[in-house]
């Protein structure tokens, strides 16, 4: 079986996390919206995904409307605590697409 590009990434990205981590959780279904792992002081990291490309997974792989898809991952996976190894989520703001008045707090 020939391996793709993206399941090499996914791979290279589960083995850093749980190098990392060996009880950092991942998100199934979720493989190409993992990006690679968060930190904070004090706690262990964490493996870390794309909020925009888990909903966009929702609706190809689903057919789910945006809103649907939308409340889906609000319900069932950010609204999943299954422990302290729980993925995070991340909304990447590109910093070109803000208004030029528009600041980051």
């Amino acid at each position: 079986m020939k391996t793709s590009p993206t399941d090499v990434a996914y791979d290279a990205i589960v083995n850093i996390v749980t190098e990392a981590n060996e009880d950092a959780l991942l998100a199934d279904g979720l493989e190409d919206a993992l990006i690679g792992i968060v930190e904070r002081f004090g706690q262990p990291p964490l493996a870390l995904y794309d909020r925009e490309k888990c909903i966009q997974i929702f609706m190809d792989r689903d057919g789910m409307t945006w809103q649907d898809a939308e409340e889906f991952f609000q319900l069932n996976v950010i609204g999943a605590w299954v422990g302290n190894g729980t993925p995070a989520f991340a909304t990447l703001i590109n910093r070109v697409d803000l208004p030029d008045d528009e600041t980051i707090n």
